[in-house]
Protein backbone atom coordinates (compact mmCIF):
# COMPACT_ATOMS: atom_id res chain seq x y z
CA UNK A 1 0.00 0.00 0.00
CA UNK A 2 0.81 3.57 -0.62
CA UNK A 3 2.80 4.59 2.85
CA UNK A 4 0.67 4.24 5.53
CA UNK A 5 -0.26 7.55 7.25
CA UNK A 6 -1.78 6.16 11.19
CA UNK A 7 0.19 6.77 13.63
CA UNK A 8 0.17 5.76 17.12
CA UNK A 9 1.91 6.96 20.11
CA UNK A 10 2.30 5.14 23.67
CA UNK A 11 3.70 6.33 27.13
CA UNK A 12 3.56 4.56 30.31
CA UNK A 13 3.08 7.08 33.05
CA UNK A 14 2.69 6.66 36.63
CA UNK A 15 2.09 9.26 38.99
CA UNK A 16 3.17 8.33 42.54
CA UNK A 17 3.28 11.29 45.07
CA UNK A 18 3.59 10.83 48.26
CA UNK A 19 3.22 13.66 51.41
CA UNK A 20 6.34 12.98 52.66
CA UNK A 21 8.34 12.75 49.12
CA UNK A 22 9.25 15.93 47.23
CA UNK A 23 10.58 14.19 44.22
CA UNK A 24 7.38 12.98 41.76
CA UNK A 25 8.46 9.86 39.31
CA UNK A 26 6.33 9.88 36.61
CA UNK A 27 8.04 6.87 34.44
CA UNK A 28 6.66 3.75 35.26
CA UNK A 29 9.49 0.68 34.45
CA UNK A 30 10.04 -0.33 30.78
CA UNK A 31 8.23 -2.52 29.30
CA UNK A 32 8.31 -4.54 26.13
CA UNK A 33 5.20 -3.03 23.91
CA UNK A 34 5.20 -4.16 20.12
CA UNK A 35 2.48 -1.35 18.11
CA UNK A 36 1.48 -3.08 14.91
CA UNK A 37 -0.06 -1.11 11.90
CA UNK A 38 -1.48 -3.02 8.75
CA UNK A 39 -3.92 -2.68 5.93
CA UNK A 40 -4.01 -5.52 3.82
CA UNK A 41 -5.44 -4.55 0.56
CA UNK A 42 -5.91 -8.07 -1.88
CA UNK A 43 -5.11 -5.90 -4.79
CA UNK A 44 -1.82 -4.61 -3.94
CA UNK A 45 1.56 -5.67 -5.46
CA UNK A 46 3.47 -5.33 -2.37
CA UNK A 47 1.62 -5.41 1.56
CA UNK A 48 3.40 -3.21 4.15
CA UNK A 49 3.33 -3.40 7.88
CA UNK A 50 4.64 -0.58 10.54
CA UNK A 51 6.13 -2.62 13.32
CA UNK A 52 7.83 -0.72 16.44
CA UNK A 53 7.99 -0.70 19.48
CA UNK A 54 6.45 1.50 22.59
CA UNK A 55 9.07 3.91 24.00
CA UNK A 56 9.70 5.54 27.88
CA UNK A 57 11.12 9.21 27.96
CA UNK A 58 12.06 11.17 30.61
CA UNK A 59 12.32 14.40 28.52
CA UNK A 60 9.89 16.08 25.70
CA UNK A 61 8.49 12.91 24.24
CA UNK A 62 7.89 14.46 20.51
CA UNK A 63 11.64 14.86 20.47
CA UNK A 64 12.56 11.44 21.60
CA UNK A 65 9.64 10.45 18.76
CA UNK A 66 12.01 11.75 15.89
CA UNK A 67 14.30 9.50 17.05
CA UNK A 68 14.51 6.52 15.15
CA UNK A 69 16.07 4.10 17.98
CA UNK A 70 13.18 5.15 20.25
CA UNK A 71 10.52 3.49 17.91
CA UNK A 72 12.50 0.91 16.43
CA UNK A 73 13.84 -2.75 17.50
CA UNK A 74 17.43 -3.29 18.10
CA UNK A 75 16.59 -6.66 16.03
CA UNK A 76 14.85 -8.01 12.94
CA UNK A 77 11.50 -9.77 13.72
CA UNK A 78 10.10 -12.31 12.29
CA UNK A 79 7.07 -11.47 10.50
CA UNK A 80 4.69 -13.00 8.34
CA UNK A 81 0.73 -13.75 7.51
CA UNK A 82 -0.66 -17.22 6.89
CA UNK A 83 -4.10 -18.81 5.49
CA UNK A 84 -4.87 -21.98 5.69
CA UNK A 85 -2.83 -23.02 2.91
CA UNK A 86 -0.36 -20.24 2.22
CA UNK A 87 2.41 -18.58 4.50
CA UNK A 88 3.71 -15.06 3.47
CA UNK A 89 7.01 -13.85 4.75
CA UNK A 90 7.62 -10.43 5.26
CA UNK A 91 11.60 -8.75 5.10
CA UNK A 92 12.58 -5.16 6.23
CA UNK A 93 12.62 -2.44 3.72
CA UNK A 94 13.54 1.68 4.48
CA UNK A 95 11.33 3.65 2.74
CA UNK A 96 12.50 7.35 1.79
CA UNK A 97 9.28 9.15 1.31
CA UNK A 98 7.22 9.11 4.75
CA UNK A 99 5.94 12.55 4.96
CA UNK A 100 7.32 14.70 8.06
CA UNK A 101 5.21 14.31 11.43
CA UNK A 102 5.29 13.12 14.86
CA UNK A 103 7.59 10.14 14.18
CA UNK A 104 10.77 10.61 12.04
CA UNK A 105 10.92 11.04 8.88
CA UNK A 106 11.87 10.51 5.57
CA UNK A 107 13.57 7.70 6.11
CA UNK A 108 11.22 4.75 7.60
CA UNK A 109 11.66 0.76 8.52
CA UNK A 110 8.69 -1.00 7.30
CA UNK A 111 8.26 -4.55 7.28
CA UNK A 112 6.70 -5.56 3.67
CA UNK A 113 6.53 -8.39 1.40
CA UNK A 114 5.52 -9.20 -2.44
CA UNK A 115 1.78 -10.00 -2.47
CA UNK A 116 0.99 -9.71 -6.14
CA UNK A 117 -1.57 -12.61 -6.97
CA UNK A 118 -0.23 -14.45 -3.47
CA UNK A 119 -3.96 -13.25 -1.21
CA UNK A 120 -6.49 -15.28 -1.30
CA UNK A 121 -9.97 -12.64 -0.57
CA UNK A 122 -11.75 -16.23 0.89
CA UNK A 123 -9.29 -16.54 2.90
CA UNK A 124 -9.15 -15.08 6.93
CA UNK A 125 -4.95 -14.20 7.09
CA UNK A 126 -3.14 -14.64 10.49
CA UNK A 127 -0.43 -12.58 11.48
CA UNK A 128 2.23 -13.44 13.62
CA UNK A 129 5.30 -11.56 14.56
CA UNK A 130 7.70 -13.29 16.82
CA UNK A 131 10.72 -11.52 18.74
CA UNK A 132 13.99 -13.86 18.26
CA UNK A 133 15.58 -12.06 21.08
CA UNK A 134 12.68 -12.09 24.08
CA UNK A 135 10.53 -15.16 22.50
CA UNK A 136 7.63 -13.23 22.17
CA UNK A 137 4.82 -13.45 19.96
CA UNK A 138 2.53 -11.31 18.93
CA UNK A 139 -0.80 -12.11 16.77
CA UNK A 140 -3.93 -10.95 14.99
CA UNK A 141 -5.93 -11.65 11.86
CA UNK A 142 -8.25 -10.00 9.53
CA UNK A 143 -10.66 -11.38 6.64
CA UNK A 144 -10.22 -9.53 3.11
CA UNK A 145 -11.89 -7.61 1.38
CA UNK A 146 -11.90 -7.56 -2.28
CA UNK A 147 -13.80 -4.21 -4.06
CA UNK A 148 -12.15 -4.61 -7.40
CA UNK A 149 -14.87 -5.41 -9.31
CA UNK A 150 -17.38 -2.93 -7.17
CA UNK A 151 -20.36 -2.20 -9.05
CA UNK A 152 -21.92 1.34 -10.19
CA UNK A 153 -26.07 2.24 -10.67
CA UNK A 154 -24.43 5.37 -11.61
CA UNK A 155 -22.74 6.82 -13.84
CA UNK A 156 -22.98 4.08 -16.41
CA UNK A 157 -20.63 4.95 -19.46
CA UNK A 158 -20.96 8.97 -18.91
CA UNK A 159 -21.30 11.39 -15.81
CA UNK A 160 -22.47 14.84 -16.09
CA UNK A 161 -21.91 17.79 -13.46
CA UNK A 162 -24.06 20.21 -15.67
CA UNK A 163 -26.79 18.83 -12.42
CA UNK A 164 -26.49 17.64 -8.85
CA UNK A 165 -26.69 14.09 -9.34
CA UNK A 166 -25.49 11.28 -6.88
CA UNK A 167 -22.82 8.40 -7.40
CA UNK A 168 -24.71 4.86 -6.99
CA UNK A 169 -23.05 1.68 -6.13
CA UNK A 170 -23.50 -1.52 -4.48
CA UNK A 171 -21.58 -2.45 -0.80
CA UNK A 172 -18.80 -5.34 -1.17
CA UNK A 173 -19.17 -8.03 1.10
CA UNK A 174 -17.00 -7.57 4.44
CA UNK A 175 -16.78 -3.99 4.35
CA UNK A 176 -18.32 -1.23 6.05
CA UNK A 177 -16.41 1.71 5.53
CA UNK A 178 -16.17 3.75 1.99
CA UNK A 179 -15.25 6.66 0.22
CA UNK A 180 -14.97 8.41 -2.81
CA UNK A 181 -12.76 10.26 -4.71
CA UNK A 182 -13.63 11.78 -8.36
CA UNK A 183 -10.18 11.90 -9.97
CA UNK A 184 -10.38 13.66 -13.33
CA UNK A 185 -7.35 12.84 -15.87
CA UNK A 186 -6.46 16.13 -18.39
CA UNK A 187 -4.05 16.10 -20.71
CA UNK A 188 -1.45 19.59 -20.19
CA UNK A 189 0.43 20.66 -23.00
CA UNK A 190 3.04 23.79 -21.92
CA UNK A 191 3.52 26.46 -25.02
CA UNK A 192 7.69 27.04 -25.48
CA UNK A 193 8.25 29.03 -28.84
CA UNK A 194 7.59 26.08 -31.49
CA UNK A 195 7.29 23.84 -29.14
CA UNK A 196 4.59 22.15 -26.41
CA UNK A 197 5.60 19.76 -23.79
CA UNK A 198 2.43 17.61 -23.23
CA UNK A 199 1.85 15.23 -19.79
CA UNK A 200 -0.91 13.75 -17.69
CA UNK A 201 -1.84 15.73 -14.72
CA UNK A 202 -5.27 15.19 -12.83
CA UNK A 203 -7.14 16.89 -9.77
CA UNK A 204 -8.59 15.14 -7.36
CA UNK A 205 -12.24 15.26 -5.49
CA UNK A 206 -12.52 13.31 -2.30
CA UNK A 207 -15.53 13.38 -0.15
CA UNK A 208 -16.76 12.43 3.87
CA UNK A 209 -16.92 8.67 4.09
CA UNK A 210 -20.15 6.76 4.68
CA UNK A 211 -21.00 3.79 6.09
CA UNK A 212 -23.14 1.07 4.94
CA UNK A 213 -25.88 -0.59 7.59
CA UNK A 214 -23.92 -4.43 7.97
CA UNK A 215 -21.06 -5.61 6.09
CA UNK A 216 -23.27 -8.35 4.06
CA UNK A 217 -22.98 -6.98 0.75
CA UNK A 218 -25.38 -5.83 -1.76
CA UNK A 219 -26.82 -2.52 -0.14
CA UNK A 220 -27.29 0.67 -2.57
CA UNK A 221 -25.15 3.40 -0.98
CA UNK A 222 -25.67 6.59 -2.14
CA UNK A 223 -22.72 9.64 -2.26
CA UNK A 224 -24.37 13.13 -3.86
CA UNK A 225 -22.76 15.55 -5.39
CA UNK A 226 -22.87 19.09 -6.36
CA UNK A 227 -22.15 19.47 -10.12
CA UNK A 228 -20.90 22.94 -9.52
CA UNK A 229 -18.50 22.01 -6.89
CA UNK A 230 -16.79 19.65 -9.68
CA UNK A 231 -15.90 22.72 -11.73
CA UNK A 232 -15.19 25.01 -8.55
CA UNK A 233 -12.77 21.97 -7.02
CA UNK A 234 -10.68 22.15 -11.01
CA UNK A 235 -10.54 26.37 -10.59
CA UNK A 236 -8.85 26.32 -7.08
CA UNK A 237 -6.66 23.42 -7.79
CA UNK A 238 -5.63 24.00 -11.83
CA UNK A 239 -2.65 26.73 -12.22
CA UNK A 240 -4.00 29.70 -14.45
CA UNK A 241 -1.22 30.24 -16.72
CA UNK A 242 -1.11 31.61 -20.24
CA UNK A 243 1.46 29.35 -21.82
CA UNK A 244 -1.25 26.33 -21.93
CA UNK A 245 -3.16 24.02 -23.74
CA UNK A 246 -4.92 21.38 -21.70
CA UNK A 247 -7.40 18.49 -23.45
CA UNK A 248 -9.83 17.05 -20.64
CA UNK A 249 -10.02 13.35 -19.99
CA UNK A 250 -12.10 11.20 -17.60
CA UNK A 251 -12.88 10.86 -14.74
CA UNK A 252 -12.14 8.23 -12.43
CA UNK A 253 -14.32 6.48 -9.61
CA UNK A 254 -12.40 5.92 -6.97
CA UNK A 255 -14.07 3.87 -4.25
CA UNK A 256 -11.83 3.15 -1.27
CA UNK A 257 -13.15 0.72 1.08
CA UNK A 258 -12.57 -0.86 4.65
CA UNK A 259 -13.81 -3.84 6.98
CA UNK A 260 -15.47 -3.14 10.60
CA UNK A 261 -11.85 -3.18 12.24
CA UNK A 262 -11.00 -0.30 10.83
CA UNK A 263 -14.29 1.26 10.73
CA UNK A 264 -14.20 0.86 14.54
CA UNK A 265 -10.83 2.21 15.16
CA UNK A 266 -11.94 5.53 13.07
CA UNK A 267 -14.76 5.75 15.01
CA UNK A 268 -12.45 6.09 18.11
CA UNK A 269 -10.44 7.92 17.02
CA UNK A 270 -12.22 10.93 15.14
CA UNK A 271 -12.20 14.20 16.52
CA UNK A 272 -14.73 14.40 20.08
CA UNK A 273 -17.24 17.41 20.21
CA UNK A 274 -17.85 15.73 23.97
CA UNK A 275 -16.24 17.59 26.91
CA UNK A 276 -15.04 14.32 27.69
CA UNK A 277 -11.69 13.04 25.78
CA UNK A 278 -10.35 9.95 27.33
CA UNK A 279 -11.66 7.23 25.01
CA UNK A 280 -10.39 3.81 25.28
CA UNK A 281 -7.39 3.22 23.04
CA UNK A 282 -8.39 0.35 19.88
CA UNK A 283 -6.63 -2.66 19.29
CA UNK A 284 -7.01 -6.20 17.85
CA UNK A 285 -3.27 -7.15 18.22
CA UNK A 286 -2.91 -9.99 20.54
CA UNK A 287 0.20 -9.05 23.44
CA UNK A 288 0.32 -5.73 21.50
CA UNK A 289 -1.20 -2.52 20.43
CA UNK A 290 -2.76 -1.45 17.18
CA UNK A 291 -4.81 -2.76 14.14
CA UNK A 292 -4.88 -5.48 11.43
CA UNK A 293 -7.00 -5.35 9.36
CA UNK A 294 -8.01 -5.55 5.87
CA UNK A 295 -8.80 -2.66 3.34
CA UNK A 296 -9.60 -2.33 -0.71
CA UNK A 297 -9.93 -0.10 -3.79
CA UNK A 298 -12.09 -0.50 -6.65
CA UNK A 299 -13.59 2.30 -9.28
CA UNK A 300 -13.96 2.78 -12.81
CA UNK A 301 -13.62 5.00 -15.42
CA UNK A 302 -16.59 7.31 -17.43
CA UNK A 303 -16.49 9.65 -19.92
CA UNK A 304 -17.81 13.72 -18.88
CA UNK A 305 -21.11 14.19 -20.51
CA UNK A 306 -20.75 16.64 -23.85
CA UNK A 307 -22.72 19.71 -21.58
CA UNK A 308 -20.10 18.86 -18.35
CA UNK A 309 -17.03 19.41 -21.36
CA UNK A 310 -18.76 22.19 -23.13
CA UNK A 311 -19.78 23.97 -19.45
CA UNK A 312 -15.81 23.41 -18.40
CA UNK A 313 -14.43 25.22 -22.19
CA UNK A 314 -16.89 28.18 -22.35
CA UNK A 315 -17.24 28.94 -18.64
CA UNK A 316 -13.99 28.47 -17.44
CA UNK A 317 -11.71 30.03 -19.98
CA UNK A 318 -8.63 31.05 -17.57
CA UNK A 319 -8.03 27.28 -16.85
CA UNK A 320 -7.31 27.39 -21.19
CA UNK A 321 -9.32 23.84 -21.92
CA UNK A 322 -10.13 22.82 -25.95
CA UNK A 323 -12.76 20.82 -27.56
Amino acid sequence: MNSIKIFFSLVLSVLLFNSCEKEVNINADWEDITIVYGLINPNDSVSYLRIEKAYLSDGDIFQDAQIADSNLYKNFLEVEIYSNNKTIVFDTITIFNKEDGIFYAPRMQVYYAVTKNQLNTNDIYKLKVTNPESGKKITSETKLIDASHISFDYPNYSVSFVNDKEIIFNAIKGALYYQLNIRFHYTEGIISGNDTSFSAEYVDWVFPAIYSSDDLGGEELEIPYFGEEFYANLNSHIPHINNVIRYGGQAELIISSADRTFQTYLDLNKPSNSIVQDRPAFTNINNGYGIFASRSVGGKMVSLNSKSEKKLVDDYPDLKFQF
